[in-house]
């Protein structure tokens, strides 16, 4: 799936509040949300956080996506492979 398409999954989920011609305005994410959409994502592949990032565009900072993917490690949920940099769910083989 494209980032574009995987974008537009996400934001369909999302609240709009705004909405005309020119401009949406959508209410981000929560922090379970966004861990959510995050195990959504490596549930296709595994990404690191700039990949995570290009997607989540607009829709969560950088820090938020930091923050979301070490919480989902505390938790169990998701490692990062120290080479590659790059985070996947855990019992998940790609």
């Amino acid at each position: 799936m494209s980032v574009n398409s995987k974008r537009k999954e996400i934001e369909s989920k999302l609240e709009v509040v705004y909405d005309d011609d020119e401009l949406v305005v959508m209410i981000a994410p929560e922090e379970d949300e966004l861990k959510n959409v995050i195990i959504d994502l490596l549930k296709e592949r595994p990404m690191d956080i700039k990949e995570i990032h290009s997607v989540l565009t607009n829709l969560a900072s950088d820090e938020k996506i930091r923050k979301a993917l070490n919480e989902l490690a505390e938790e169990g949920k998701v490692i990062e492979d120290k080479k590659t940099k790059k985070f996947m769910l855990l019992g998940v083989s790609n």
